[in-house]
């Protein structure tokens, strides 16, 4: 397979991840939707979103988890125990410890497969309605997860680094 086809045994990782992260962390599970082609599919509001880069041998790309403003707002409420009226500069880094652990839950099943996948540090994107833009030209796969609180996505996009090269299959 090749890191600009996105395949179901890349994708489950960071799906799984996102569940068991929400559901440690906040006390509730996410359900997770029928994935899409970034542009194909319903538009999704982001306000923040968590963004990190996907840097192996075979691939370059990025994942970013985003959120719509009342929906981070309470995601963080229970998960930090205190009640938020704005997204403030403190709270950009729950987006990013949210990130962190869904990568690292990821990347270790998929390096145990062969991706070779490095460490990476998320940045933040913040503000009112805003497009994730992924460095890779591949395409972007777009999972949404259903809460009781309303709906939150995530985004993956790969490249191949050449080619030649392949994933794990």
């Amino acid at each position: 397979m090749q890191a600009s086809k996105i395949d179901v045994n890349f994708i489950n990782p960071f799906i799984e991840g996102t569940i068991e992260t929400l559901k440690v962390q906040c006390s509730f599970t996410p359900k997770a939707s029928r994935p899409f082609l970034k542009g194909k599919g319903p538009e999704i509001i982001t306000d923040i979103a968590a963004v990190i880069g996907l840097t192996s041998p075979a691939f370059n790309g990025s994942v970013a988890v985003c959120f719509p403003k009342n929906i981070f707002l309470n995601i963080m409420e229970r998960m930090l125990g205190e009640k938020y009226e704005e997204i403030g500069e403190e709270l950009e880094d729950g987006a990013c410890e949210l990130l962190n652990i869904i990568f690292g839950q990821a990347k270790r099943n998929l390096n145990e497969k062969g991706y070779q996948i490095e460490k990476a540090i998320p940045t933040i994107v913040r503000g009112s309605g805003v497009a994730i833009k992924h460095l890779s030209e591949g395409p972007t796969v777009v999972i949404p997860f259903e809460t009781e609180i309303g709906i939150f996505h995530i985004e993956i996009a790969t490249q191949a680094e050449k080619e030649s090269k392949t994933l794990p299959q």
